[in-house]
């Protein structure tokens, strides 16, 4: 795996090689400035696997790095690991926002680090598996259906949805949550009703169209609470919110689906396209590191799926 970090201090550029190198990764290039590694990026000269970032840099920092190189062709998904000392919540949220994969605080170690580095490995891994699945950008027959393109249980990349980002970095998002944060963070889980008849009947440009209308709706309604959130397949989206009071999601529902309704959206054949969305009642992220994420996460996903049943 070919490694880009970025950092103004060179203690740390003279460290992280050693570091990922004990860690079994050791092509590793370093870079003193963001505008450098930019140029990088964009010469071609090289291709690197993942990048690692530090935030606070004179110049250009890390987080406006982070958006300029997600527009470099060839890096939209490539990830992107913040190393920084840096873990107020609100510069965790920019940074995810951003385009953030992962985040690892300083000081840093082998353990930590080289934990980082492999789940960004094995993200590539999978990504390089699942580019043998058809593209809706790619020439494909008109009246090929959603389900001809793309499996309904797995993620779609939902493009220009402030704060949508990939399951994977929402679920780093999550673990790296202090608990001061969690303290005043809730998860929900949003499910698009009877998505199975949806999925069948639209192209995959409608399909993910009735996603983004959705999507952008949900945050919508609850930008108020600096929501960050990831479709996850299924014709769900699980969202964490910073919003202490955990209330009944019935008022969110309905605000969500008084927009939707508002909405001209149309199959193909000009067929109104009719959705539904369910919403879990919230829950509070565990406050255990070690199962806050999947126990968290689990529990927003069967309540939802329990509504969907019951209706």
């Amino acid at each position: 795996m070919k490694i880009l970090a970025v950092d103004d201090d060179p203690i740390i550029l003279e460290l992280l090689p050693m570091v990922a190198a004990r860690a079994g990764f050791k092509d590793v290039t370093t870079t003193t400035s963001g505008e450098h590694a930019l140029q990088m990026l964009r010469s071609n000269d090289k291709t690197f696997d993942c990048l690692l970032f530090d935030v606070s840099m004179p110049g250009m920092d890390g987080i406006e790095l982070c958006t300029l190189a997600r527009t470099v062709e060839g890096y939209a998904k490539t990830p992107i690991i913040m190393v920084t000392a840096m873990a107020e919540k609100s510069v965790v949220d920019r940074a995810f926002a951003a385009g953030a994969t992962d985040y690892v605080n300083k000081p840093f170690n082998v353990v930590e680090l080289g934990a980082r580095l492999s789940l960004a490995e094995m993200l590539i891994a999978t990504r390089r598996v699942a580019e043998g699945v058809t593209r809706p950008d790619q020439t494909s027959p008109q009246n090929n259906t959603q389900s001809e393109i793309f499996p309904l249980d797995k993620e779609v990349q939902i493009d220009g949805v402030k704060a949508v980002i990939e399951y994977s970095a929402l679920r780093n998002y999550l673990s790296q949550l202090s608990v001061t944060g969690i303290g005043s963070s809730q998860v929900l889980a949003f499910k698009i009703d009877q998505v199975e008849k949806i999925h069948s009947l639209a192209s995959a440009d409608k399909f993910i169209l009735a996603l983004t209308e959705v999507a952008l709706t949900t945050y919508q309604v609850m930008q108020a609470f600096c929501p960050m959130m990831a479709y996850i397949g299924n014709g769900t989206f699980l969202m964490v919110a910073d919003k202490p009071n955990l209330e009944r999601s019935s008022k969110i529902e309905v605000e969500i689906q008084s927009i939707l309704d508002s909405k001209n959206l149309q199959y193909d054949n000009g067929d109104p396209i009719k959705i539904s969305v369910l919403a879990s009642n919230p829950i509070r992220p565990n406050t255990s590191k070690s199962q806050r994420v999947r126990k968290t996460f689990d529990r927003a996903i069967s309540k939802v799926e329990s509504r969907a049943s019951r209706k």
